[in-house]
């Protein structure tokens, strides 16, 4: 199955996209690491690997919970020396690349909005990483074996790339409670299309998009330039409600650059 995953780059927006800004972080982490599998198959291989060793992790927390035992023992050292390389890996990949994701968005979210607003996808591990130590592992393993009474208690890890945080920002504030409706869904298109370009990148093919009620929430200028911006694209599927409203304000695409279907 592994290694279908990125033969056919594609990128998908859908109503059901609003959970990454409204959501919790788990999300986002589960998004990006999709994402990163199909440009990475290096990157897919050491998540099936972390995971499965943090999820063995946490089945022993919970016999150690249910043994009523709290103490660091030679098994998780075990876990944890086999772990803090693989959540390294990751962490370095997702922050490598969180910057090129970073670039494109502002690129695009500059080039539609038009307007001077700062707008990232912030990346913090959940490794402690301003301790005076020499490395990421050695903070990793200092900090597994101080807090393993709290994981225990609570029969779950609770570092490593699995619980690293991403928030998405506009203006320097949380998108989650410093913007609209209309700004979170504008936001996420421009990541929609910051997500093709670095595809395109990393992988020499540009995909395709399927973008559904695209122009819900947006304004009637998001919506011109948006438009004049996706007809550029080599292929994308786009489905809409608002087609009539947009034939009204006079925006639809100039002929010829889309097929248009009414049903």
């Amino acid at each position: 199955y592994s290694d279908w995953i990125g033969k056919l780059p594609v990128v998908v927006l859908s109503p059901e996209d609003s959970a990454l800004t409204n959501g919790a972080p788990q999300l986002k982490r589960q998004y990006f690491d999709r994402l990163f599998s199909q440009v990475s198959h290096e990157y897919l291989a050491t998540l099936i690997h972390y995971s499965k060793l943090l999820k063995q992790r946490n089945a022993y927390l919970k016999r150690k919970n249910d043994k009523k035992s709290f103490s660091y023992d030679t098994q998780l050292e075990t876990y944890d020396e086999q772990l803090a390389p693989l959540s390294l890996d990751l962490y370095t990949f997702r922050k490598d690349n969180f910057l090129i994701l970073n670039n494109f968005l502002n690129a695009f979210f500059h080039a539609i909005d038009e307007r001077d607003i700062p707008v990232s996808i912030e990346y913090k591990s959940s490794i402690n990483l301003s301790e005076k130590t020499n490395s990421y592992i050695e903070a990793f393993l200092s900090e597994s074996r101080r807090n393993i009474q709290n994981e225990i208690l609570l029969k779950r890890s609770l570092r490593g790339a699995g619980y690293d945080r991403i928030e998405f920002k506009r203006s320097s504030q949380a998108l989650k409670t410093g913007a609209s409706q209309g700004e979170k869904k504008f936001w996420l298109v421009c990541l929609k299309l910051a997500e093709g370009k670095y595809m395109l990148q990393q992988k020499g093919v540009e995909p395709l998009f399927l973008f559904d009620d695209l122009f819900s929430e947006l304004d009637i200028d998001h919506t011109r330039n948006l438009l004049q911006h996706i007809q550029k694209l080599k292929e994308i599927i786009v489905t809409s409600t608002d087609l009539s409203d947009l034939r009204r304000q006079g925006i639809l695409p100039s002929p010829g650059s889309f097929n248009i279907i009414d049903i």
